[in-house]
This record gives C-alpha cells, sequence and structure tokens, in this order.
C-alpha cells in the first residue's frame, strides 16, 4: 500500500497545526510558516488545504494574523478522515473495488474480475484493507501529536 504524498505531507503538516495552536492558544498558523516548518512548498499546501477546508477540517481566516485553524477538535479527527480526503482510492488492489480486473489478458478494464470468488490472494487484500481502515480510524490527529501512535 502506497500512501500519498499529499496524504504524508497533510498528517504531518496537521500535527504541528495542532502542537502550534496549542502553544499559541488557538491562533490561526500562515501556511508559509507551516511550509517553512516542514519543508513543503506553500503551493501544494494550498492544494492540501483546499481539500481539507471543503471537508470541514480546517478552517480558513482571512486578513492580518490569519492562516488555518482546526475545524473540529484534533481528538475527534481520526487519522482515516484526513486520508479518505485526500486519497480519491486508498485500496491495496484494483479488484478491492470489485470493478477492475487485475488480469493482464484482460488489459486491467474496468470489469467485474472472472477470478474474484476464486482468488487465493483476494482474502489477504481485504484483510489488509480492513486493518488499515480499523487502524486509521481508531486512531486520532491528537493521538498522532502527542506521539501515542
Amino acid at each position: 500500500m502506497l500512501i500519498s504524498t499529499r496524504s504524508r505531507y497533510a498528517l504531518r503538516v496537521l500535527a504541528r497545526m495542532t502542537r502550534m495552536m496549542n502553544l499559541d492558544h488557538k491562533q490561526p498558523v500562515s501556511l508559509a510558516l507551516l511550509s517553512e516548518q516542514e519543508q513543503v512548498s506553500v503551493r501544494y499546501l494550498e492544494q492540501i488545504f483546499g481539500l481539507l477546508r471543503t471537508s470541514g477540517i480546517v478552517k480558513g481566516k482571512r486578513g492580518p494574523g490569519g492562516g488555518y485553524v482546526l475545524g473540529i477538535p484534533p481528538e475527534k479527527i481520526s487519522l482515516f478522515d484526513v486520508v479518505n480526503v485526500l486519497e480519491a482510492d486508498f485500496l491495496p488492489t484494483n479488484c478491492m473495488s470489485g470493478e477492475t480486473s487485475c488480469s493482464p489478458e484482460e488489459g486491467f478494464k474496468l470489469a467485474t474480475c472472472p477470478l474474484m470468488d476464486e482468488c487465493v490472494t483476494r482474502p489477504l487484500w481485504m484483510t489488509l484493507r480492513n486493518m488499515y481502515y480499523s487502524y486509521m480510524k481508531e486512531n486520532t490527529l491528537q493521538d498522532l501529536t502527542d506521539g501515542k501512535i
């Protein structure tokens, strides 16, 4: 399973933002400051925060002293919530969605895999997916920030 840089950076930056907001009594944090501290370009953070803002995970504050604040308390934001906003479809293989064949003969067509019911590896991928979902839903941004995971 690969996690995109978008999700990796988002989790890192949100944890940094949570720490900063705890120290600064929930003052907005600028993307420029987050960019500098986490070494991620402002342009990339703008893309990430646009998606996070749409989902309500963060809120933007305009004007002098503006920036971003969390839209939800960090102990209520699961890691899954963040990654799910940023990843189109996070499954270990295409067949997990039930819409794509992984057979080279099928040319990776959008079709139900003819081997889905008898595939020896599909239960493995299902188990990994379920473990991922469970872990990411049980752990929060606050857990990540506090180093509990």
